[in-house]
């Protein structure tokens, strides 16, 4: 028997070498392709990321009311031109482009090699890149990048070659239904005189609005009178009804010295009440005496809770805890000499004829809950309560008072030499200020008084 050689067939392992060739390039393409399309994924979310926060900082760097120029608004020149930053990032922020550049370039962005940053700004409403939403200013910013590429394979869902990228990121400040100038002072009296100023009497609304929403019209009674010496400081005034401005009367802005310069709006629709829908607090029982008026070395602390009136005296201090004081009966009445001071988030609600006497000489320091129902309102009187008591403010120079004075049934008197000066507002049935100069300070956000102020600010991505 003989034996035979079996030869390899040469011409299958030729194949075979070709198939494993054209296999690995094409694995080898795919992952190539996979590496570059993930980091221009990468890069693009990193891009989207530096423009959201360019264009946010930019929003909130707004001071006051959006106009052009003013308030650290930039807009362009002329207003809406597209601008690049600067491939030098700014030293400091002076408007709301220089915040745009500066946050781009904290996150890697400036205008060099092969990335844009370029900023669009404008009070116009709709903005360009986001139809359909009214806006009271807009900034939009733009970043373009072609980003270096591991095996430089062209990206053909991008529709370019070699890899870039474009995102764009707008941001707005969104009208909220809240005057530009936003009431400091609601007067919701609706009718008879239920805005009075006299005897000398300064009022400042700084930076906030007066709104009155008596209808009278005079001659035999006006909605608003100032008289006497006495002058009005705020950026507007809308009544309902009409005003009388005599004998030494004054109205002006506040950043005027001269009188003249505010012009009340008669003739406005009324104001609503901002808390007609806040429930009241109930009572929460077990009521004890208020009476803090004998003397003791330490200060009195009272906690939260139901008091049968609350009166501090005889230079006695006190200091108030957080929460709901519900004064049932009697007056929150604070005598001179006396120091009260309640910074921890208070609310006195005023019930069963309760009313507020801050008297002179007095020092009040008080801050309003900064959350929760009832958010920024400092006094809360009882609604059910047709006819009380006025209320009396006269604390002098050493008042703070940091929240809403919620009275819309009641008087609210500033006299006898008061100079407060706290972010404060009031809700009140009427006012009268006689002697002394008030200044009421707008709130910078809504936990202060539980008013909505302008300027909020929201993103939208294109």
């Amino acid at each position: 028997m003989s034996l035979r050689t079996i030869q390899p067939d040469r011409k299958r392992s030729g194949q075979a070498l070709v198939m494993v060739t054209f296999s690995l390039t094409l694995m080898l393409a795919m992952m190539s392709f996979a590496v570059d399309l993930g980091w221009g994924y990468y890069r693009r979310e990193v891009a989207q990321a530096a423009a959201d926060s360019a264009s946010a900082a930019a929003v909130r760097a707004v001071s006051g009311t959006p106009t052009c120029g003013t308030n650290n608004v930039w807009c362009g020149s002329p207003a809406g031109t597209v601008t690049n930053c600067p491939s030098t990032v700014p030293a400091a922020a002076t408007n709301t482009y220089d915040n745009a550049c500066m946050l781009a370039a904290a996150n890697g962005y400036t205008t060099s090699g092969s990335k844009t940053v370029s900023v669009q700004a404008n009070t116009t409403s709709p903005s360009p890149s986001v139809p359909g939403v009214t806006v009271s200013y807009w900034v939009t910013v733009k970043i373009s990048e072609t980003p270096s590429t591991f095996f430089g394979v062209p990206i053909g869902t991008q529709g370019l070659s070699p890899l870039s990228l474009n995102v764009v990121s707008t941001a707005a400040i969104l009208p909220n239904g809240v005057p530009a100038d936003p009431p400091c002072m609601y007067i919701l009296g609706s009718s008879g005189t239920t805005f009075m100023l006299g005897n000398g009497a300064t009022a400042t609304a700084s930076g906030c609005g007066v709104y009155v929403n008596s209808t009278s019209t005079g001659p035999a009674t006006y909605a608003a009178s100032i008289t006497g010496g006495a002058r009005l400081n705020s950026p507007v005034m809308q009544i309902a009804g009409s005003d009388t401005v005599n004998n030494g009367g004054c109205v002006a802005t506040s950043s005027v010295a001269g009188c003249g310069s505010l012009a009340p709006q008669t003739g406005q629709s009324a104001v609503s009440d901002p808390f007609a829908t806040v429930p009241q607090p109930s009572n929460p029982g077990n009521c004890q005496s208020g009476n803090f008026t004998s003397w003791q070395p330490s200060a009195y602390t009272p906690a939260a809770g139901c008091y049968n009136g609350f009166s501090l005296g005889n230079g006695m201090n006190a200091i108030l805890g957080a929460g709901v004081y519900y004064i049932n009966g009697g007056s929150f009445n604070i005598q001179g000499g006396s120091t009260l001071t309640a910074t921890s988030g208070v609310t006195i609600f005023l019930t069963n004829g309760a009313y507020v006497n801050i008297a002179n000489g007095s020092s009040v320091t008080m801050t309003a809950q900064s959350s929760g129902t009832y958010e920024g309102i400092l006094f809360f009187q009882d609604r059910s309560m047709s006819s009380p008591t006025a209320s009396t403010f006269a604390g002098g120079s050493s008042t703070r008072l940091t929240g809403s004075v919620y009275m819309p049934n009641s008087l609210v008197n500033f006299n006898n030499g008061s100079s407060e000066s706290s972010t404060m507002a009031l809700v009140v049935k009427s006012v009268d200020f006689e002697g002394g100069s008030t200044t009421l300070l707008q709130a910078t956000s809504q936990t202060q008084t539980g008013l909505p102020v302008p300027g909020n600010v929201n993103m939208i991505i294109q």
